[in-house]
């Protein structure tokens, strides 16, 4: 009977079942590695977090790539600009992304002073524009799943 039970049992150091001592032990291993431990079973996998996700968008979009920066946006985005006392909302994928698509060649967007809040990154931008004097903006990027789900920009 014991040789039944323990062929039907997960080993116990196997990745996705560990033995009572291996799931303490593993967490302190692998503190700060991005395992995550969900109803006794450890994970291995990472998800990708506000700032990398910000840190992607950023180089994609400054080397150029504005279609692959773009695609790091999630379908349903909205984008709140404040110009003056006025603020616009662009909202879906077409409206936000075409924002970025259609600024000019030379477009650069800076991130300085960042702050990560977990899903919310946020940072002092400096926007370059090609025959346009530099700006500097306060933005917050909202990030859920890898995708960039809302971007609120303010002038400083």
């Amino acid at each position: 009977m014991a040789e039944a039970e323990g062929a039907a049992a997960p080993a116990a150091d196997s990745e996705f079942t560990p033995g009572a001592g291996e799931i303490g032990r593993r967490e302190d291993e692998r503190a700060g590695s991005g395992c995550r431990r969900s109803t006794g079973l450890v994970r291995y996998t990472r998800a990708m977090g506000a700032v990398d996700t910000m840190e992607q968008f950023f180089d994609l979009l400054n080397a150029g790539d504005r279609e692959a920066a773009v695609a790091l946006m999630d379908e349903k985005a909205e984008l709140r600009v404040h110009v003056g006392g006025n603020a616009r909302t662009l909202r879906g994928l077409r409206e936000v992304g075409g924002w970025f698509l259609r600024a000019e060649p030379g477009f650069r967007m800076i991130p300085g002073d960042v702050r990560d809040m977990g899903n919310t990154y946020q940072a002092t931008l400096l926007v370059i524009r090609p025959g346009a004097p530099t700006q500097e903006l306060d933005a917050s990027f909202r990030v859920e799943t890898g995708k960039i789900t809302a971007i609120n920009l303010t002038p400083r």
